[in-house]
Formats: structure tokens, sequence, C-alpha cells
């Protein structure tokens, strides 16, 4: 069961007044809606009208409320069961204008049902694939997709081929007063108004354009033409799917998969202040639910959808988690989806403002990624991975005429920063693999070494290979509580011996000897072998594991026995 959190006032499964209830939902339909802003980014890079551009915000509110009830649901294989509910993500704001420039909208919706795919894919394997993603990687991937993120804002924020325009100094003056007070919450702000700084930053950026007179009568326009009640037109939509763009969402999707294991697992600690490790049945529950959003949004014609950790945050500061606040944010949305004014609000927002807003966005991707990749700390080959896939992702922004003069079977992959980027980070994390596993042996006779001996050779080893110090504290618990039990039921003939071996992710401790199988049923060993729990590692701190080994295997031949501790780092 688990400990209700102090300052928690409506709990996950608990359901607050119908007065208190509408006005919490209100305010994440609110949250929620604000990121329909990257729509009408990538609408606008794909040319589309502005009637297209509506009913895709339309859609798009659809997208996002069905999402939410997915997410919140807690029976069956699908949803979290917590108020984790998607946004439209800036992860795809990058691929989605890329596609929407060089081979059209249909392609943006057609390569988002295909990353959507992928992270269910990755649901189903979490396990498995922890190899390729260490803290670096992950932080890698998101930091690069903040720095196409920030190219895109700044493009909007300086808006350069509208520099010889008289107004111009008015669009920098208001991008560059929003960014700054949106800035100036985020730090002095408290409470609510710090959290919801993004959201504020849009509405002054708004008041702002109207006072610089930046939205044009015929802008206005379209917002006073916009019909008050009308179903939204799906007829724009159509799907494409193009090999070039292929690396560029798959990548998207991975991020999307990795952040969303660190939004659910921060959702299940603070719904519980027992919480001690992860559950993965609501973590994968939740990856199979965003997978599903980003899926149904590109089938109803928008961009791609991912957990928003933003929204987290604030549930965690008004104390109301209750996943009823998402069912009823999805029926605001749905009614919302059939006011097309409410959509063309967000059509007639000025470049400056929408720049600002990316920029501030960018720079929180760009430091989470960084501080990620720091959660470990840097040897020789990650320094290489890192330094040496920067270089190619920004050089091919920089030399963009070499990069597109390459053989054509190679442009999928090099048709901006963020494929190239992480491919090569993928490529060269998995070559310095090779050899790195390092390796210590102890034996363990009447006078040669005592169980206490092995404690402080453990805790060197660890030292010298920079393991943390959570993990080491696990493993000399649990081995010397095998090795104890080994001396004491006499079940070695001969002399014991422990090999140590550490690759970057997994510390195995292997002890051998000859006698008799060991058997630690109060451990809860079944059949030989523990079961696993591996936790596939985002970078965060708050991915914890337990007390006893992530695996633990036991093997006998005739006399010749061998127990293998294994410990996720």
């Amino acid at each position: 069961m688990a400990k209700r959190p102090q300052g928690l006032i409506y709990a996950v499964d608990e359901r607050p007044p119908w007065p208190t209830l509408l006005l919490l939902g209100g305010q994440y339909a609110g949250l929620l809606a604000a990121y329909l802003v990257l729509i009408v980014i990538v609408f606008k890079a794909g040319g589309a009208s502005h009637g297209d551009a509506v009913n895709a915000i339309c859609l798009g509110m659809i997208a996002v409320a069905i999402a939410t009830v997915l997410q919140a649901l807690r029976k069956g294989p699908i949803g979290s069961g917590f108020l984790a509910a998607p946004v439209f993500s800036a992860i795809y704001l990058g691929p989605s204008v890329l596609a929407a420039k060089t081979v059209g909208l249909p392609a943006v919706f057609g390569m988002t049902i295909l990353a959507g795919l992928l992270e269910i894919i990755i649901a189903g394997s979490l396990h498995r694939l922890r190899i390729f993603f260490p803290p670096a990687i992950s932080g890698f991937i998101v930091a690069i997709i903040g720095i196409q993120l920030g190219l895109v804002a700044i493009d909007h924020v300086l808006d350069i081929d509208q520099r010889n325009l008289p107004d111009y100094s008015n669009h920098v003056i208001v991008a560059g007063l929003t960014l700054a007070l949106t800035v100036a919450l985020s730090i002095w702000a408290s409470g609510l108004a710090r959290l919801m700084c993004s959201i504020l930053g849009l509405g002054i950026g708004f008041a702002l354009a109207i006072a610089f007179n930046l939205i044009p009568p015929e802008h206005w326009q379209i917002l006073l033409d916009a019909d008050l009640i009308a179903l939204p037109n799906p007829g724009f939509i159509s799907y494409d799917f193009d090999a070039s763009l292929l690396p560029a969402f798959l990548i998207s999707g991975i991020a999307a998969a990795l952040r969303t294991v660190g939004v659910i697992t921060t959702c299940q600690k603070i719904n519980d202040d027992d919480w001690r490790r992860p559950d993965l049945k609501s973590i994968k529950g939740g990856m199979f639910a965003d997978g599903l959003g980003c899926m149904l949004a590109g089938a109803l014609g928008t961009m791609g959808t991912n957990a928003a950790p933003s929204l987290v945050g604030v549930s965690k500061a008004t104390g109301a988690t209750s996943r009823l606040i998402g069912f009823t944010a999805a029926a605001i949305l749905i009614l919302f989806s059939v006011m097309p004014v409410v959509g063309s609000f967000f059509l007639i927002l000025p470049n400056a403002v929408i720049g600002a807003i990316l920029m501030f966005t960018a720079s929180f991707m760009i430091s989470g990624g960084i501080q990620i990749m720091m959660s470990r700390n840097i040897d020789n080959r990650m320094t290489y991975v890192i330094g040496f896939s920067m270089l190619l992702g920004l050089g091919r922004d920089v030399f963009q005429n070499y990069f597109k003069s390459l053989p054509g079977f190679l442009h999928p992959f090099t048709s901006s920063m963020m494929p190239i980027a992480v491919i090569s980070a993928l490529a060269l994390h998995l070559t310095f693999r090779l050899g790195s596993r390092r390796k210590a042996n102890v034996g363990f006779e009447k006078v040669e070494h005592s169980v206490e001996e092995f404690s402080d050779i453990l805790q060197k080893k660890a030292r010298a290979w920079d393991i943390d110090s959570a993990t080491v504290s696990r493993a000399e618990s649990t081995a010397t509580q095998v090795l104890e039990h080994v001396r004491r039921a006499n079940l070695a003939t001969g002399p014991v011996a422990v090999e140590i071996s550490f690759d970057d992710f997994n510390f195995v401790i292997s002890i051998s000897y000859q006698g008799m199988l060991l058997s630690l049923p109060h451990v809860g060993v079944k059949h030989g072998v523990f079961l696993e729990e591996e936790a596939f590692s985002y970078g965060l701190a708050d991915f914890l594991i337990g007390a006893y080994p992530d695996k633990m295997e036991s093997f006998a031949r005739g006399q010749d026995i061998r127990i293998q501790l294994q410990f996720n780092v």
C-alpha cells in the first residue's frame, strides 16, 4: 500500500468536490492547450491554409484528450494509472518541421505514427535495451534535441527574412521582453506562478504583441471570422512515409520513451512517501499509452505527443494528483475542439512570441541533457562518444552543402543534426564497449581471506572502477550474506573463488566452489533464479533499485557450483 505524502490534498484515486474538480480540470486543459502552438509551427512550415491549421488544432485537442484518458487508466496493459497527461512535444518538432518543409504534411502524420509504434515496441522490451542507453547516451539525445529545437526557436526570434520590414525592431523587442519576463518568472516567482511560467509568458507575449502592433488586421480577421461552434474537418488528412525521414523520427520516438520513463517514475514518487523502487508494470503501461497517444495524434493529422514533466510538477505543487482531473481536462478539451475560435487564437500568435517560448523550453532541454550525462562520471570512451558525435551533429548545420553532396543512400542519416549525431553516438558507444569489462579475483581459503576482508577488497575495486556507492552497498550486503551462508552451512568442501567484474552497466559477482548448491528461499529465489527487475536508465537518480540483486543465477555441474549475482548500475 502506498503511503500518502504530506501535502497531498487529492490522491490519485480520490475524487475532489465537483467545483474543485472543474477548476483543476480547467487549469490542466489550459496548460495542455498551450502546447498547441507547436502544431501552428509545423503547419506554417508545410504551407498549410489557415483553415487546415485550425482544423488540425481542433483535432489535436481530441488526440490529447484521448491520450490523457489512456494514460490515467489503471487496469489492463495500457495506462500508468497516474495523472501524467501528454502534450504536443518539442521532441517531435525538429523532425516534423523538416518533414513538412521537404516532403509535406502527409509525411509528418505518417512518420509520427511510426514513432509512436516504436515507443510501444520499446515498452515491450524495456529491460533488454538498457545497454544501448546509459545515462551519457540518454542525456546526449535530450541535449541534441534541445539544440535542434533552439535553432528553430532562434529562427523565429530573429526572423531574418523579415529584417527589412519597418516593424522588425518591434518584433525583436517583443521577443526579447517575452523571453526575459518568462525567465524572470521561472527564477524569482514562487508556487504556481513559477511552475506555469511558460503559459504565463505566452499570455504576456501576446499582450506585448498587441501593444507593439505586431498582429496585422488580416490576422484579427481570422479570429473574428472563426465559427463559435463547428466540428473539425479532417479533409486535409493523408499519410505518406519517407525513408529519408525515418532516422529522425525513430530517434524522437526513443527520446519520448526515455522521457516517459522519467515522468511515470516521478508520478510514482509524489504519490507514495514510502517509494523505494519503480513499478515497471506502471511504467510499461504508461509507455504503451504514450505510444498509442502519439500514433493517434498522427492519425488525426497532427504532430507527436509525449508525457509532460511540467504538468506533473503542477500537480505536485497543487497537491492534486487525482486521475479524475485528467478525465475532466479531457472532457473540457473535447468541448474546446468543436470551438474553432479557440484554435484560431493560436494561429495568430506572432513568431516573436512563439520563438521566445521555444528558446525558453530549449534551454531546459539542453541543460537537462547535460545533467543526465554528468550523473555518471564521463570516462575517456564516453568523452570521445559525446565529443565526436556533437561535432558531427553541429557540422551538419555548418557545412550543409557538403552533407547534401554525399551519396543519396546516406541522406536518411544526414538529413539533419539529430540523426547524424545520435547514430554516431550509438555506433561509437557500442564500438568502445569492446574490451571495457574489468575483472578481479579473490580466493578464500582457511587462512587467506575472511568474509570481512572481502568487503574491503570489494570497496577498493568499486572505487577504482567508479561504481556508485548505493550499488556497492547493495552488492556487498548480498555477497557477504551468500558467503557467510556457504561458510556456516559447510556447503563448500574446498576453497571458494570470487570473481568481480564490471562493464559500465552490470556489476557482477561470481562465487565458485565445490560442494552443495546454495538455497536461499527467504531471499526470493524461484527455481534457482531471481526474477529480473532491471531498471531502464534515463539518468534519473530517482530510478533506484532495491536490496537484492537485479538478477541471480545458480549453476551446478556435479559438485562444481557457481552463483552469479548481477547488479545493474
